[in-house]
């Protein structure tokens, strides 16, 4: 019987700590992308007339970026990429009838990397945005994912309504580029926005108390409030937003996005997306991997 994160043992959540709090230099079975050196969120990327299709199939492997963040993307005890997005990313390359090669990459870089060719799309739960969709080419959605805020005990314990984060002095830790950023900044215009590009930096400030609160997406901060429940709480606060994450190509080619679309209604359809949501979110059975 699958556990639900409630009652998960704590020998458990010791062991996603070390994946949430500390930053692995496991690199081992992965090909390192180095980040790009000019933002290509600044104007609309150029359309591609590549048939992504047909040199997927030539070169026998899909390259995909992907950004680590637990449970979605990470390493395992052995060095290996694991995660809900890892196996989405094999199972699409397996179905394609090609080998998956992951590019590990920071967030704020997976667009102008992915422009650049040095993967061939984005699998990271990427979230649909109207910016974005001016630089790439969503699929439709496969996925949905709450954003969440949750309170440092030592700076935030007292503040329970969206008002009482909403204040100057009250500092908020944020993934840069990241839809949890988006979403704090417009929830909370009056509070500091203090940004970070690994989120084991973020987890580790809100543990030691630097931060009044982080946002992210569900269900981390669920389970660092359950590891460290004196350092760290989740106010009764709804989610701030529910955003549907998609796969992301270049721009251009429809063929392949009609492909990724008729791929996900096939999968959702078996309840392959289901059993994958269950085993990732829904448990903590993976755990004993890392």
């Amino acid at each position: 019987m699958k556990k639900s994160p409630a009652s998960v043992s704590m020998q458990c959540l010791v062991v996603i700590a070390a994946s949430l709090i500390c930053a692995t230099a496991q690199t081992q079975q992965t090909t390192p992308t180095p980040p790009s050196a000019v933002a290509a969120e600044a104007t609309v990327a150029p359309r591609s007339n590549i048939d992504m299709l047909a040199e997927i199939k030539k070169s026998g492997k899909l390259r995909v970026g992907v950004a680590e963040i637990v449970p979605w993307a990470m390493h395992d005890k052995d060095g290996n990429l694991i995660g809900f997005e890892i196996d989405v990313a094999r199972k699409l390359a397996r179905d394609l009838g090609v080998k998956a090669e992951f590019h590990p990459d920071e967030f704020r870089y997976l667009i102008p990397d992915l422009d650049a060719g040095r993967f061939d799309i984005i699998i990271a739960g990427f979230s649909i945005e109207a910016h974005r969709a001016l630089l790439v080419n969503f699929s439709q959605p496969y996925n949905v994912t709450d954003v969440t805020i949750a309170a440092s005990k030592k700076l935030g314990g007292d503040l329970k309504t969206i008002d009482d984060f909403n204040k100057k002095g009250v500092t908020i830790g944020v993934i840069e580029g990241t839809t949890a950023e988006d979403l704090a900044a417009l929830a909370f215009p009056k509070a500091f926005l203090h940004t970070y590009t690994e989120d084991s930096e973020l987890f580790t400030d809100l543990v030691a108390g630097k931060l009044t609160a982080a946002v992210a997406d569900s269900p981390r901060l669920d389970i660092l409030s359950k590891l460290y429940p004196d350092a760290v709480s989740v106010p009764t606060i709804a989610p701030l937003g529910t955003f549907p994450a998609a796969f992301a190509v270049r721009r251009g080619d429809m063929d392949f996005v009609n492909y990724l679309n008729s791929w996900i209604a096939a999968r959702s359809a078996d309840k392959w997306f289901d059993s994958r949501r269950i085993f990732w979110f829904k448990s903590t059975d993976w755990a004993s991997n890392l």
